[in-house]
């Protein structure tokens, strides 16, 4: 059932045109800015999206225009864990791999953060995600013990109920192009 889902998703993704993805990712940046969650949070944790992911790169500019702490997860791979790293500018992040990844070393405590922005491919009504499988998000996201979780989402990934389980984290909230969900 995941991984059905997982390729819908996928292929959804690819069919977006780069016009329809500004549009709808600008939409997505503009909601976020609405929110208090975003506003006083001083601490944020963003992915750097990539294959047709919600468009990050605006987040990004504004925090750090906003004189936020900016960290972006950095990957290991072989443990599949991640940490936080602090960027200080557009030009920390390394866009060479499948994955952007901080060139700093910067790490900031995860109890530290007080906002975390969360990709995935498919999202439920009750703020229940499904990532790529790897659960790299599920084991990172207890560790930020006062953060707010959100997830940014096309309207297409929003599913009525997804199938989870104990490892599987809620998000407080999902902020789409048309709406904000948040969790009962």
């Amino acid at each position: 059932m995941k991984a059905e889902i997982r390729k819908k998703i996928r292929e959804q993704l690819k069919q977006i045109s780069d016009d329809d993805y500004e549009i709808m990712s600008r939409k997505i940046f503009e909601n976020l800015l609405t929110i208090p969650e975003y506003e006083n949070s001083w601490v944020l944790m963003t992915y750097v999206s990539f294959q047709k992911e919600p468009d990050t790169m605006r987040v990004i500019k504004d925090a750090l225009k906003r004189a936020k702490t900016v960290c972006i997860p950095a990957v290991d791979w072989k443990n599949s864990t991640m940490v936080p790293v602090q960027i200080f500018n557009e030009d920390d992040i390394d866009f060479s791999s499948a994955i952007p990844q901080p060139f700093s070393s910067a790490f900031i405590p995860p109890d530290e953060i007080d906002l975390v922005l969360v990709p995935g491919l498919a999202f439920d009504i009750s703020c229940n995600r499904l990532g790529r499988g790897r659960g790299f998000y599920d084991r990172f996201l207890p560790l930020c013990a006062k953060a707010i979780k959100i997830g940014l989402a096309f309207d297409f990934q929003i599913l009525e109920f997804l199938d989870v389980n104990e490892k599987d984290v809620r998000l407080d909230a999902i902020i789409t192009e048309t709406r904000i969900l948040k969790s009962l």
